[in-house]
Formats: C-alpha cells, sequence, structure tokens
C-alpha cells in the first residue's frame, strides 16, 4: 500500500467522520425541541369560535286550568321565531317540553313555565325559584295570544341576560339584564380573594364583631354564590390611617370620580399578597378626632356613614364622626354594611346593574353561568391562539412537551364542556355547575402552556447567532480539514516516487570509510 493511498484514506476519513458524524452530532445537541401544537386546529376554532356550540336551554310547560295539549310545541314555534328575529352571535334555543302527569319538578334547579287563568295578562317570575308564571284571561286564548305571551316571557324576561348577550338585542330593559362589561366589574375568577379592613385615624384601641356578623350575614351568600365563584375571607384593623379624608371640607354630595383627587387606596392594595388573582375590598373608614365631622358625608341617625362603589376596587365605607374611647363595633352597626355591601357585590360580580338590585337570584345566576361559560372558551381559543402565534413567530423558541400537554387537555376540557352545553336533556343546575368549572379549567390550563417557564423566558438563539457563537470553532476546524483532502486527493504517483526515491537516497553508505563491525565477543 503506497503512502499516498494512505494519506489519501486518512483523510477521507477525518473528512467522512467530520461530516457525517461531527456536524450532525452538534447541530442535534444545539437544536431545541419543539413539540408539534395543533396549529391548523387552533386557528380553525378561532375563525368559527362558535361553530359546534348550541346552548340549548330546557323548559317544562304546565297549565292548572285548562289543558292545552300541544301548548309546548306552540310555545317552541314562537320562541323560535322570536330567537330567528335577531342576528345571533351564538346559536341557542329554549327546548319546550310538556311537564308530565306525575313527573316531580324541583323548581330551584329545573325551569318551569306556569299558565295561570287570571283576570289579566302578566307574568312573574318569584325571588327564590326559577319558575316563570305567565297569567292569561278568556279573551288571550280565543285569540291564540297565549303561545306569544308565553314565549315572549321566556325571551325577554326570564332569558333577558341570554337574549342581549347571545342574540345582540340592546332593545331589552330589564332589571334582571347582567352587566357584565360595566367598568365597574371586576374581572371573573373562580376564586377570589375578599378583604375587610376598619381603618381609624388615630391610634385609640378599638374592636369588632366581625367575625359573627360575617357568619351571620354573609356566609349564606357566600354559600348561594359558591357555584360561581369561592370567597376567601380575610379581616384586618389599621390605625393611624383615614385616607386623608379630613383635608376634604369643600366638597358637596361628593361621588368617587370626586373622592379619588384626595384618597389613595393603593396602601390598602398592597399592605398583603393573596394567591387569588383577584381581589374585592371592603373598606370601612372612621375619621381622626382632630379631623372632626366629615360635612359632605350623607348621613343619618340610623346609617352614619355613606358608601363609595370604586371601580374594580370594592367598596369605600366613610363615617361622619370619628370612634368614641375604647369603642366595640357591634352588630346592629356591621349588618346593614355588610347588606350595603352585598348588594355592591351582585354588582362588582356582574350580577346586576347600576341602579337595580338581584330580584331573581335563581335565574339571574344560571344566565351568568352560561355567559361566563362561553366567555371563558373565548378567552380561552384566543390564548390558544396567542400561543401558536408566538411559537410560528419565533421559529428558535423551545416548545416542551409540558406545553404539548397542556394544549391537548384544554381541547379535551373544551370538548367536554362544548357537550355538556349541547345537550337539552342535561340542563339542569349541576350540568351548568360542571359546564362552567370545565371551561375555568379551560382557561386555566390555556394560561398555564402559554405562560410556562420557558416560554416567557425565551431562551432561545437564532440560527444567526448560534453560527456566530460556534462559527470561530467550527471555521478553522473546517478549514483544515477540507483544505488537507483535497491537497491529498491532488497528489499524483509522481511525487510519490520521487518522494520514495528521495528517502533511498538519504540512506545511501558512504564509500570512503570501512565498514565497522561490532565485536560479539
Amino acid at each position: 500500500m503506497s503512502q499516498l493511498f494512505l494519506r489519501r484514506v486518512v483523510a477521507v476519513w477525518f473528512a467522512a467522520i467530520y461530516a457525517l458524524i461531527g456536524l450532525p452530532l452538534w447541530y442535534k445537541l444545539t437544536t431545541i425541541y419543539r413539540a408539534p401544537l395543533p396549529g391548523e386546529y387552533v386557528s380553525s376554532l378561532r375563525e368559527n369560535m362558535h361553530a359546534d356550540v348550541h346552548v340549548v336551554v330546557p323548559v317544562y310547560v304546565r297549565s292548572d286550568t285548562y289543558k292545552f295539549p300541544d301548548i309546548h310545541r306552540a310555545i317552541q314555534a314562537q320562541a323560535d321565531a322570536l330567537l330567528r328575529s335577531k342576528p345571533s352571535t351564538i346559536d341557542w334555543s329554549l327546548q319546550v317540553m310538556p311537564a308530565e302527569k306525575n313527573q316531580t319538578l324541583d323548581l330551584e334547579s329545573d325551569y318551569v313555565l306556569t299558565l295561570v287563568l287570571d283576570d289579566f295578562t302578566g307574568y312573574a317570575i318569584p325571588y327564590d325559584s326559577k319558575e316563570t308564571v305567565v297569567f292569561f284571561d278568556d279573551t288571550a286564548v280565543l285569540s291564540n295570544d297565549v303561545p306569544f305571551f308565553a314565549a315572549q316571557t321566556l325571551i325577554e324576561h326570564t332569558f333577558a341576560a341570554e337574549w342581549t348577550h347571545f342574540s345582540g338585542s340592546t332593545s331589552v330593559q330589564d332589571e334582571n339584564t347582567l352587566d357584565i362589561d360595566s367598568e365597574m366589574v371586576i374581572s371573573y375568577s373562580p376564586t377570589m380573594h375578599l378583604s375587610l379592613s376598619l381603618l381609624t385615624g388615630d391610634g385609640r384601641p378599638v374592636a369588632w364583631d366581625i367575625e359573627s356578623t360575617l357568619n351571620q350575614y354573609f356566609t349564606p351568600l357566600r354559600r348561594f354564590l359558591s357555584p360561581l365563584v369561592n370567597f376567601t375571607v380575610d379581616t384586618s384593623i389599621l390605625p393611624f390611617n383615614d385616607l386623608n379624608l379630613g383635608s376634604l371640607h369643600d366638597v358637596q354630595d361628593p361621588s368617587w370620580q370626586d373622592l379619588a383627587h384626595s384618597v389613595d387606596l393603593s396602601e390598602l392594595s398592597s399592605i398583603n399578597h393573596y394567591r387569588e388573582k383577584n381581589v374585592v375590598n371592603l373598606a370601612i373608614v372612621f375619621p381622626s378626632p382632630e379631623a372632626g365631622q366629615l360635612a359632605f358625608i350623607n348621613a343619618t341617625q340610623d346609617r352614619p356613614w355613606q358608601s363609595f362603589m370604586v371601580p374594580q376596587w370594592g367598596a369605600l365605607v366613610v363615617n361622619k364622626e370619628a370612634l368614641p374611647d375604647n369603642a366595640r363595633i357591634t352588630q346592629d352597626y356591621l349588618a346593614p354594611v355588610i347588606y350595603s355591601f352585598a348588594c355592591e357585590l351582585f354588582q362588582f360580580l356582574g350580577l346586576s346593574s347600576e341602579k337595580a338590585d338581584l330580584s331573581t337570584p335563581y335565574t339571574t345566576i344560571d344566565s351568568f353561568k352560561r355567559i361566563m361559560t362561553l366567555k371563558n372558551l373565548e378567552q380561552g381559543v384566543e390564548t390558544l391562539w396567542s400561543l401558536v402565534k408566538l411559537t410560528n413567530q419565533f421559529p428558535q423558541m423551545s416548545v416542551p412537551k409540558r406545553v404539548l400537554a397542556d394544549v391537548e387537555r384544554a381541547v379535551e376540557l373544551r370538548l367536554q364542556a362544548v357537550e355538556l352545553i349541547n345537550d337539552p336533556k342535561q340542563g339542569n343546575e349541576a350540568i351548568w355547575n360542571e359546564a362552567l368549572r370545565l371551561s375555568n379549567d379551560f382557561v386555566q390550563v390555556c394560561e398555564r402552556a402559554f405562560f410556562h417557564k420557558e416560554m416567557v423566558q425565551q431562551n432561545f438563539f437564532p440560527q444567526e447567532h448560534k453560527i456566530a457563537v460556534y462559527l470561530p470553532l467550527l471555521g478553522p476546524i473546517s478549514v483544515i480539514i477540507f483544505t488537507g483532502l483535497i491537497k491529498a486527493l491532488r497528489e499524483k504517483h509522481g511525487d510519490d516516487a520521487e518522494d520514495h526515491l528521495n528517502g533511498k537516497k538519504s540512506l545511501k553508505f558512504d564509500s570512503d570509510k570501512p565498514l565497522q563491525s561490532e565485536d560479539t565477543s
């Protein structure tokens, strides 16, 4: 084997190992993992947000006076026609069914339409049930107007919130209409924290019966709202802090916008850190004795305070006079405050409008569940779409397997929620509670995928940065290996023979010197 052939073999092996093993290994070790997200599916969901959603609400019809054999079909036809009269962003309908003779209906769980013969035509929605009572007279029966009256009452009053939000109807003026988009509303979250603070302008000792008052007047409300939101509560007393209300003397009949120029609530918001994402505050403020009476407070003997609603923060209860020495605030004082705050809490959650009280809590809360379930589905899809756009915008960004697992879990949760929403036979309270829970989990999983630590930190190197970092190392090695390979391939056999002869000439013996042998003895 000639030396030229050996050199060529060695050069080829070096170049092959470098090109076939070294470079692919370097590329593999420096390449980030990108899980294959279902981008096309998420894009189709965003383009047709509610294509697979059809909200169905079952309603049972019963009549105690007249027996109308086909009244449910007539009401169904009128309800469908009324819903088709308005363009709808979400496909929804009522499933009108007759109440069977021996069927037991739960008025707190099932929607029941009761037809009652009376001397006038009207309707009533009881406070403590989901029943809708439609009154009709004989004239309405003869003119066949009962189905239309019943359908109109159901859609424009019982389900006024759905009629407003799903069908885009702005003509409905009903006290039961939700006000979710109001600037006063705190963003919805399935878990919220309620912070109650007592502020005094001096350091004199004070006590309050807040625990017993909350147990008696607020705990029933917490249980009633538990399908929507779970409240955690803390209480605190803050001395030497009257929010600088004593400096306001020239204000007459103020609103919160008037007080906002002098009152700073950031200190109350930053005192504690809560695990919950959203916080509702109730601050009860007593001025210092030096400030005297707050003349701008509209107070009475039975109600020596005035409440101000702070948008997206909570309620501020300001007392007209300072506390006496060694004061103890009893339930007689706290009960009206908590009741007023409960009514305001409905507004902070979007359950009632600014001027109306929650007159039909059962139907209103169910409507809130349906609307928030669909809003959660929209929010989650938008989050997934933002995640897909982010990964497409940065091709070198890492997409961990955990993110893919969360996206797949989110898609599964959405399908489960949509299946419950679309089933007309599963429209009771427990089903809507489950659908809301699934949609809340859907939003949480989507946000967890988007805000994954490796995604948020964006620890990635663009391709040009990778080349710039490794070029000082790979450049010289590549030049040496491939230059040697080219040189070895360009050598000829003549050059090899000449080098071989030169090697032999260097080994010739000098004839002028005699040969010497070693003495082996």
